[in-house]
């Protein structure tokens, strides 16, 4: 009955220590460690059976702590976690159990005192301790995984000394198996063994495949030689042993299917999304066909934000830190999630709560008369309460204990506070953000602005569709450079029609860039300055006279149509009076910048004679209102 009583609570208290653990930590996936708690019960369900000499029941309830533990396991190492890639793990568990049949059954079988221990229990027990070991080599120095290998040795040696020795000290692996994974949930590092990677993808190769069909046609052919032979004494060990690599076979296939249907839909993905981009005309229908693939290449609730910016000025308002140093990466990822703008305001408000003292409680409870002289009777009587059993605490001489007590119960709370904190890094974890860029490296002449294609959403999800997200990030980074292409084509073109139609025309014309460059002159230009060609990166400030350069600057920042009067320079330091007449052309398709239309005021006579009368003098340039300034003086 004792023995009975230890197990259960072993594992009541594994049990209970794996579902706090899950709610302290909240790691991306709690299935396998709810599977992992199943099995912890249906071994101590099973103890508890042995522990009345129910035999049957007790084998029933130790093969279902095999299967959970088989789908924990399964589950830890699924395609996206820790062991990124498992399909070779599985390859060679398959093989280790049919290898570990034909010891058993042609080697060992029924030799002395070995003989005694269970084969299906021993096969299984290393399985586990093989599959722990690969978890601590896919995650090293993680301590929660050295607690599951821990957990799988006492297995092991459990099943191997208690056959033998049939003592209690024989059954100490059973209870490091109960200690070891209960502690292993409640540690911190539990987040880590189920945090989404990207998954990796093997090709099939001939060997892996034989290897696989080998250790699935071994243990119906240990079963053939045995009935050939005579009787069939191993039938349960063959049977678990079949079991096992059919279920191992299975998951192998079960996984080369769903990659396979994975990388198909997000062929098709990117195929539509391809044929979208290539007959997007103008930057929104670019933005329109991204959102379009991320929706399909994504399930709807992974992603919370999308953030599609083509240059690196809309990029900058989302306040992302720079790009990892060196060469410039296809895409990286932003662990630490933004704070929420509502955490400080929650947090000064229950601040501001817990500092008003008593009045505030009473005035925030509503407390008045009757329920007021209520409460205030309860509190005295607590503290009457608190006084009298500090009393007897003196009496007793029991204020060493509770003072260490106090200290204990204060270290625990640092503890779990400490627990609390670790828990929320383990749940800001299953949220990441994906910057990929949209840049392509041989056309950065065509588009050097940059952007980027920025998504935030569940770690998992993301990891899972990372390469696909990259081309669709390349794609629209060519998609975009085509466009910039298409317009300067098109601006060029323009530029030309407008040569060849006012090249003998006596109007002085200018285009200019949104940055007020000059991006074509009219030949009547270029004769009033004298000077046949002008500087690539040459403005319009430029050309006028330097205080002429003021009102310029400031019509041009504030955009619109307008006229203004300026003085142009020619290279022999003389000036020519012009009147310019600007308009807004930045929004249009074919100009996108601004085109200057000038006419030049004769020098046979006084400028200030042939200008019309203007209330408002400075409008004109600064050095026709010193000679007007002369003008008057001048008698």
């Amino acid at each position: 009955m004792s023995r009975a009583i230890e197990w259960i609570l072993l594992g009541a208290g594994s049990c209970t220590a794996i579902i706090m653990g899950l709610r302290w930590h909240r790691p991306a996936r709690v299935v396998p460690w709810l599977l992992l708690a199943g099995a912890i019960a249906a071994l101590a369900i099973g103890d508890v059976f042995y522990a009345f000499d129910e035999m049957p029941t007790a084998t029933g309830f130790y093969l279902a702590m095999f299967v959970l533990v088989t789908g924990s396991l399964l589950h830890f190492t699924q395609g996206g976690s820790v062991l990124v890639d498992r399909a070779r793990l599985i390859d060679l568990l398959a093989f280790a159990c049919s290898a570990l049949l034909v010891v058993w059954v042609f080697v060992i079988g029924d030799n002395g005192i070995i003989g005694e221990i269970s084969a299906s229990d021993v096969i299984g027990s290393l399985l586990l301790v093989a599959v722990a070991l690969r978890l601590n080599l896919a995650a090293p120095r993680n301590i929660a995984a050295m607690l599951l290998l821990l957990g799988s040795i006492g297995l092991l040696c459990g099943d191997v000394l208690y056959p033998m020795l049939r003592d209690e000290a024989s059954e100490t692996g059973y209870r490091v198996l109960y200690v070891s994974w209960g502690l292993a949930a409640l540690h911190p590092s539990m987040v880590r063994l189920t945090q989404p990677m990207t998954p990796r993808t093997t090709n099939w190769r001939g060997h892996w495949a034989a290897l696989l069909g080998v250790s699935v046609a071994t243990p119906p052919t240990v079963l053939l030689i045995e009935a050939l032979h005579g009787e069939v004494r191993d039938g349960v060990p063959i049977a678990i042993a079949g079991a096992i690599t059919l279920t191992l076979t299975i998951t192998r296939l079960a996984d080369s299917v769903t990659l396979n249907s994975h990388a198909l839909a997000r062929e098709r993905g990117l195929r539509s999304a391809s044929a979208a981009l290539v007959s997007a005309a103008d930057v929104p229908a670019v933005d329109e066909a991204v959102r379009q693939a991320v929706a399909a290449l994504m399930p709807g609730d992974a992603i919370r934000r999308l953030v599609f910016a083509p240059d690196d000025r809309q990029l900058a308002t989302e306040q992302l830190p720079p790009a990892p140093a060196g060469r410039r990466p296809r895409s990286w990822w932003i662990e630490d999630p933004q704070p929420s703008p509502h955490e400080p305001a929650a947090r000064a408000r229950v601040g501001g709560f817990r500092g008003r003292g008593s009045r505030a409680l009473v005035r925030r409870l509503g407390l008045s008369g009757t329920g007021l002289r209520r409460a205030v009777r309860a509190r005295r009587s607590l503290r009457r309460l608190r006084r009298g059993i500090a009393r007897l605490v003196r009496q007793l001489g029991l204020s060493g204990l509770v003072a260490r007590v106090r200290r204990a119960a204060e270290w625990l709370g640092r503890r779990l506070a400490g627990s609390s904190t670790n828990s929320s890094a383990g749940r800001s974890g299953e949220e990441s953000t994906l910057v990929c860029p949209l840049w392509l490296e041989p056309l950065a002449v065509a588009r050097p602005s940059g952007g980027a294609l920025v998504l935030t959403g569940r770690r998992d999800a993301l990891a899972a569709a990372h390469d696909a997200l990259e081309v669709l990030a390349g794609q629209a980074a060519l998609a975009l450079d085509r466009i910039s292409l298409v317009e300067a084509v098109g601006r060029r073109d323009s530029d030309l029609y407008l040569r060849a139609v006012i090249s003998n025309t006596a109007d002085l014309m200018l285009v200019l860039d949104e940055d007020q460059r000059i991006r074509y002159a009219s030949p009547a230009l270029h004769d009033l300055l004298g000077d046949d060609k002008l500087s690539p990166l040459a403005t319009l400030e430029d050309l006028v006279h330097p205080d002429d350069r003021g009102q310029i600057r400031r019509a041009f920042a504030t955009g619109g149509d307008g006229t203004m009067f300026c003085a142009l320079r020619r290279p022999d330091h003389s000036q020519a009076l012009v009147e310019a007449t600007y308009r807004d052309l930045r929004e249009d398709r074919l100009v996108q910048g601004f085109v200057v239309t000038m006419h030049t005021v004769t020098d046979s006579q006084d400028p200030i004679d042939r200008l019309p009368h203007r209330d408002q003098l400075d409008e004109l340039p600064a050095w026709i209102n010193r000679r007007s300034a002369q003008h008057k003086f001048r008698y």
